[in-house]
């Protein structure tokens, strides 16, 4: 029967009668988690081979396999002319109908006095989270008459390492043959390396294995000969790069040895002397003064949790977990993922204790684990965290799923209340993923530089064919690409921390996007803007002026494609206001620019006075990328012919890697010179796309 509650009505009678009527139809079951298409069913609405009944207790005979339910995020709207659900009431209706599962409850923090002119008071809704197969979901949405809103709770990856193997689509996979066994032995510079992860590709699945005690992994191919495999990778789980080898000659039930490189030995004095990797040098975080340390400032990491007891991460005190029972659970990090993150943020102190630094080793850091395991549903609860806790800057390596306007509400929310949100833009090498596609945060994409990697590790393979600028720094191929993107980092060969106390260098957007939100710290603890000026209080005012330092001082790269780059590379320098000789970065540095009039017009807000620009008269710094690509190129990956860089020890007595690019004689690159240009139509389109307009 209907349950009413003055103008509240949910009739689940009727929803779980409709559910049964449609099941089976064409065109009306959904997919079942995990992509799963629900199972056909009889007449009466049951799955005779697959409806998941009560778990037998293990060991009590054999149990059908059957599609899990999905989750559901329900979340009460507000629809003129009718009464809004209360949480309490949605979550008996839901309770009430016999094939609904209500997981729990998700209460949004109590926050008061924050208001944005430009998007408005957002409210928080509270969620429901319950379990119920897609054609339930439709029907309720549908009975609710738009007064909730019902979303699939998206499991989230935490951005994998791109070298991790793809299985091909099974369907067009021929019957597996016989095939070959062999063994690897993997040697570090002490001899035999356990728990080292190994792939062997072939024309089909590829085997993997975990190297033993004995730093050896014995894996059977199906199907394959030794002709037909294409290739190896060897990773390591700490301290050493990574190993890669096109056509390996493998001998069939035999130990083949590999011999990896340790990071010290490719990255002088590692890790006893401390290490600025090469992405903090190319943003020019080597040439910030030591007080430029991000003191004042919160950042919070939603990742993997963390290892407190490593070396430059122990002054990290302060976290949550969102997954599991144990909110203490935060300190564990099984997946090494947010450690490294954190490392590129917040590693420290500087000082002589060795291994790395980080952007903003002084900044209280925030973290709230959500993997192994994230949902959707965490991420909301972690956004929540953060508001409560007035964090600054957020950091996101994380994504998937569609776009859910459940998650969009929390990041415009937090937006108002003056939190930026850095996203990393993905690795799939397709359009940006959401949350980093939603015009209300950062999108960071990745490149990598030619030279701070050995030429046989996986990290040479991560360069897009056809883009390079003249100092070898070229948009990695994993990278999401889209009008979304604002700005790139370095995200090839990154050395960061990782549980317990060891480092590894790893590929991602999730590792460029730490280097922004490190920087967006320094910028919100040191320029004038935040400490003394105009934006100080906490708006969404005060995050566009954040993103506007960070695009309009980046280093543009031309690499023939805008969508790969965004506005560029981001700058220390320039973003503090260090640089000498540059143009300022006024809030109306491009006030003439017909795109921004129109968007001040629309907005309601007042023209504002076209700046002076002030000719350039130092060079660009020598670890920024230049600005153009082409002919002149010089420093080339490691298959070229005549011409092409060779890798080589640098002199004991510079700093940096022991691995730089050596190629024909280059001519100085040129200045960055701001300079006032005319509009371009895709800068227009990524500006109005920004603000909601596109």
């Amino acid at each position: 029967m209907p349950t009413d509650v003055g103008q509240q009505t949910l009739d689940t009678q009727n929803i779980k009668e409709a559910a049964m009527a449609t099941r089976g139809k064409p065109g009306t079951s959904g997919q079942a988690e995990n992509n799963a298409t629900e199972p056909a069913t009889n007449g009466n609405g049951a799955h005779p081979a697959h409806e998941a009944g009560p778990s037998p207790a293990p060991g009590q005979g054999p149990v059908t396999i059957a599609s899990r339910r999905s989750q559901f995020m329900i979340a009460p709207q507000q629809q003129p002319g009718l009464a809004t659900f209360s949480v309490d009431f949605l979550t008996q209706q839901l309770t009430n109908s016999p094939d609904i599962e209500v997981v729990k409850t998700v209460s949004p923090p109590r926050l008061f006095g924050f208001q944005s002119a430009e998007f408005g008071q957002v409210p928080l809704s509270p969620l429901v989270l319950a379990k119920m197969t897609p054609d339930k979901a439709k029907l309720l949405q549908t009975q609710a008459q738009g007064r909730c809103a019902v979303e699939r709770d998206e499991r989230l990856t935490y951005m994998l390492d791109p070298s991790t193997p793809q299985l091909p689509n099974p369907g067009v996979l021929t019957p597996l043959a016989d095939g070959f066994t062999t063994t690897i032995e993997v040697l570090g510079q002490d001899g035999p390396l356990p728990e080292a992860e190994v792939y062997v590709f072939g024309s089909m699945w590829p085997a993997q294995g975990i190297t033993d005690g004995t730093g050896r992994a014995t894996v059977t191919l199906q199907g394959e000969t030794p002709e037909t495999i294409r290739s190896i990778l060897v990773k390591p789980k700490i301290d050493y790069w990574t190993f890669w080898l096109d056509r390996p000659q493998l001998v069939p039930n035999s130990v083949n040895r590999i011999a990896v490189r340790a990071l010290g030995a490719v990255l002088r004095n590692f890790p006893g002397q401390q290490l600025t990797g090469w992405g903090e040098r190319a943003m020019g975080l080597d040439r910030l003064p030591p007080s430029f340390n991000g003191a004042g400032i919160k950042i919070a990491i939603i990742d993997s949790g963390l290892a407190p007891t490593h070396r430059n991460l122990h002054g990290i005190t302060v976290g949550t977990s969102i997954v599991g029972n144990d909110k203490a659970a935060w300190t564990v990090d099984t997946i090494g993922h947010g450690s490294h993150c954190a490392g590129i943020i917040a590693g420290g102190p500087v000082g002589p204790g060795g291994g790395i630094r980080g952007f903003a080793p002084a900044a209280e850091i925030h973290v709230c684990r959500i993997f192994p395991g994230g949902r959707f549903s965490d991420l909301v609860s972690a956004l929540d965290y953060c508001m409560e806790h007035g964090i600054d800057v957020a950091n996101m390596s994380l994504g998937g799923g569609d776009p859910s306007q459940i998650i969009e509400e929390r990041i415009i929310r937090a937006k108002q209340m003056g939190m930026a949100c850095i996203i990393a833009a993905g690795n799939s090498s397709g359009p940006v993923q959401f949350p980093a596609s939603t015009p209300h945060c950062l999108a960071v994409a990745a490149l990598g530089k030619w030279g701070e990697f050995p030429d046989d590790s996986y990290h040479s393979q991560q360069a897009l064919d056809g883009f390079q600028s003249r100092d070898g720094y070229f948009p990695a191929k994993f990278s999401c690409f889209g009008p979304e993107v604002d700005v790139c980092a370095p995200g090839v060969g990154i050395v960061s921390s990782l549980p317990a106390d060891g480092f590894g260098a790893w590929d991602g957007t999730s590792m460029a996007t730490p280097h922004v939100t490190g920087l967006a710290a320094l910028v919100l603890a040191h320029h004038p803007d935040f400490t003394k000026g105009n934006f100080q209080n906490r708006d969404a005012r005060r995050v566009e002026r954040l993103f506007q330092i960070l695009k309009e001082t980046a280093t543009p790269l031309q690499f023939g494609d805008p969508n790969r780059t965004g506005a560029g590379l981001p700058n220390a320098m320039r973003a503090l206001g260090l640089e000498t000789g540059v143009a300022p970065v006024a809030a109306a540095a491009s006030a003439t620019d017909p795109a921004l009039v129109t968007l001040r017009r629309l907005l309601g807000l007042p023209p504002a006075e076209a700046p002076s620009v002030v000719p350039a008269s130092a060079p660009a710094p020598q670890s920024a990328p230049s600005m153009q690509a082409g002919a002149g190129a010089v420093a080339r990956g490691p298959a070229q012919t005549a011409g092409a860089m060779t890798l080589q020890s640098v002199d004991p007595t510079q700093s940096g890697s022991s691995y730089v690019a050596r190629g024909p004689a280059q001519t100085a690159s040129a200045a960055f010179v701001p300079t006032m240009m005319d509009p371009d139509p895709a800068q227009i389109r990524q500006i109005m796309h920004k603000v909601g307009l596109l």
